[in-house]
């Protein structure tokens, strides 16, 4: 495993999602609650921040950019303590990454953050381990 990893993905002259992902489905790459949120009126950036921020993680983990891999790190925005579950937040969240299979295996009982920022033509995200954080405990 590597201490970090980073990833950008270019969307200049891209129209839509799929064209991010090549011969892949996006059902392939990204899950449901990544394909609602990212599809709920956002920009094709927002597709490539979070596509940029599963290769950073895989890079990390040291690991092929399957579609299984790909899929297997949810990029989501973490809820805060302070939010409520019930209601729209006001507040803007940070990314948080989910690994599911294998990926979780390999990341053990280590926390992993993510950065994503984005330019006018590409998405960029880094993606490194972290001790545990007071913040990392959400109610449920």
């Amino acid at each position: 495993m590597n201490r970090w990893g980073f990833a950008q993905v270019g969307f200049a002259g891209l129209t839509r999602p799929q064209e991010l992902v090549a011969d892949l489905r996006l059902e392939e790459v990204y899950t449901r609650p990544e394909r609602l949120r990212s599809g709920a009126g956002r920009t094709l950036q927002h597709w490539a921040g979070r596509l940029a921020a599963k290769h950073a993680v895989l890079r990390l983990l040291d690991v092929a950019p399957t579609a299984e891999h790909l899929r297997g790190a949810e990029v989501l925005p973490r809820p805060a303590a302070n939010c409520r579950r019930d209601a729209g937040c006001a507040h803007g969240h940070p990314p948080a990454v989910r690994l599911v299979g294998d990926l979780a295996k390999l990341a053990a009982e280590r926390e992993i953050r993510i950065s994503i920022s984005h330019t006018g033509d590409r998405a960029l995200a880094v993606a490194l381990i972290s001790a545990r954080l007071p913040e990392d405990e959400v109610p449920r």
